[in-house]
């Protein structure tokens, strides 16, 4: 994320220990300036991260340090004879001494591990900027511990829940940071002890509900612990803390809780990331699912193996789609799907709610179908009919074969309307046999028409007519007091496009009562005798 020009100030008369500096790789994140001077160059020496001197004991540590930086690195070269003599009151003041003559393959060691020791600082000033921004951003409280129970780092929310600052919190016990007596503390009486020690025996994070006793009241927190390792991953230094302040919302969540859990639709929530987070009871009951079996799953991998692939949009614009249940549709659901927003208003994941609209659907396929078909028969009714040819006509030809069942009103007042009933029902079986691909409709009590669009041969039509009468008159036949039935069938051929269907009708009409006329049982074209 940084990037860092070191400046190197080589202070030599010979250009060899400044052009041995220059040879050195850059670490990560690094660049090298180098500049070698004189003893009469040492203008601005506090720009200089890094400071060489090997001028001999004109300057000392202790004045080199007077005009450096505060973050520079000072490198001092000295012989033997300085350092015997007096030198070592200041060696202090340096953070290296070379000592001469220089053995340069040793100094190049001694100054690659000084500037990886100068990385390290960077690093850890980084590193310490991004927790420091980090913990300050969180609205939570956040706090470090060491094991005596001192707070060693805490975050800006913590400062502003206890009322005190920073620096008064830092070392402070929870006695002082809360106002709680030693007594009640010993006593455990919301303090939090419990909590601290059982996150250090399991080694693990674990989550609480605490009760915290400050100035005489008590607040509710939701909190997180976590245990911290030092380098050998083995022992613990501290633990680190984050808690939510519920105190003031604890009714409202028991509130909220209970409305979702008694809630009639199927509740899930995901993260921005698409991971379940949390399912209610009724989403358990119509996915046939347990709620560990989802919790931590993809939602995107799970609602593909929950649903079929056809997806429809409702009236209403929401999604609906069919459960899939051990490969078979299930209950048909109404998807709605709302963004769930932080205190920031930034989309943290989204609620998606599963309404049951199964029985919703059948009764309105109900309707529909009674609103276009016979009821006792199930066959188009005369609505669906003009329906049909507004549709379909197109310009082109129709075709009308207009069926009547001859003596029904006989059979039916003496044998009763559930005779009358089956008669009818026999009849339909029949003709959805013999026209399987025709639109046919029940117009009246025991009349039928059928529709063919197209241009059509009269002997196919006087074929299929034939047909009909034939397997009615096996059927009534061998039917126990439907043996006196048969039908009449006038046929209209070939209307033109422009013709009213109305008009049509009547000349269907007209062949059956020629029908009739003639005998019963049989079929009549009309127009032609």
């Amino acid at each position: 994320m940084y990037h860092c020009r070191l400046r190197i100030a080589v202070f030599d008369e010979k250009p060899d220990l400044a052009e041995m500096v220059r040879q050195i790789e850059p670490l990560e994140r690094f660049e090298h300036a180098v500049e070698r001077r004189s003893a009469k160059e040492l203008t601005a020496v506090e720009n200089f991260g890094l400071l060489i001197w090997n001028l001999g004991d004109g300057m000392s540590p202790g004045a080199l340090r007077e005009i450096c930086g505060p973050d520079t690195v000072l490198v001092y070269c000295a012989d033997r004879h300085w350092l015997d003599c007096g030198g070592g009151d200041e060696i202090g003041e340096a953070d290296e001494i070379w000592e001469l003559p220089l053995n340069f393959r040793c100094a190049r060691q001694r100054l690659e591990r000084l500037l990886k020791q100068i990385k390290l600082e960077r690093d850890l000033h980084l590193y310490r900027s991004y927790l420091d921004t980090a913990i300050d951003s969180i609205p939570d409280m956040v706090w470090f511990k060491a094991l005596d129970g001192t707070h060693v780092k805490v975050n800006k929310a913590f400062c502003s829940t206890v009322g005190k600052s920073r620096e008064d919190v830092t070392g402070r016990d929870h006695c002082y940071i809360w106002d709680v007596s030693r007594e009640d503390f010993e006593r455990g009486e919301g303090v939090c002890k419990e909590t601290e020690d059982a996150v250090i025996k399991e080694r693990k994070t674990l989550q609480f509900t605490e009760m915290v006793k400050s100035h005489g009241s008590l607040r509710q927190f939701r909190t997180y612990k976590s245990p911290l390792f030092d380098s050998d991953g083995v022992t613990i230094l501290g633990t680190v803390g984050i808690g939510h302040d519920v105190t003031d919302l604890v009714n409202l969540n028991t509130e909220v809780e209970i409305l979702l859990s008694s809630m009639p639709y199927a509740i899930l929530l995901r993260d921005n990331e698409g991971r379940i987070l949390n399912v209610n009871k009724p989403f358990e009951q119509y996915f046939e699912v347990r709620r560990e079996e989802v919790l931590g799953k993809e939602y995107e991998g799970w609602i593909s193996r929950a649903f079929f692939e056809e997806h429809s949009i409702n009236s209403e614009g929401f999604v609906e789609s069919k459960v899939c249940l051990n490969g078979e549709a299930g209950r048909t659901l109404e998807i709605h799907e709302n963004n769930i927003y932080d205190i920031f208003e930034n989309v943290v994941g989204k609620l998606s709610i599963f309404r049951d609209v199964t029985m919703e659907r059948q009764l309105e396929e109900q309707i529909l179908r009674n609103s276009n078909t016979d009821f006792l028969t199930g066959l188009y009714n005369r609505r669906s009919l003009y329906q049909y040819l507004h549709n379909n006509r197109n310009g082109r030809l129709l075709n009308l074969l207009y069926v009547d069942l001859d003596y029904f009103k006989h059979v039916n007042d003496t044998y009763g309307h559930k005779v009358g009933d089956d008669a009818l029902i026999l009849t339909a079986k029949v003709l959805r046999e013999c026209f399987k691909n025709e639109f046919i409709a029940r117009i009246g009590g025991d009349e039928f028409l059928i529709v063919q669009l197209g241009e059509a041969q009269r002997e196919a039509l006087e074929s299929k007519a034939q047909q009909l009468l034939d397997q009615l008159s096996d059927v009534f036949g061998s039917t126990e007091n439907m043996d006196s039935l048969s039908a009449s069938i006038g046929i209209v051929q070939n209307g033109a496009p422009d013709r009213d269907i109305d008009l049509l009708i009547q000349q269907s009409d007209a062949a059956l009562y020629q029908a009739k006329e003639s005998g019963r049982g049989k079929y009549c074209i009309y127009g032609i005798s």
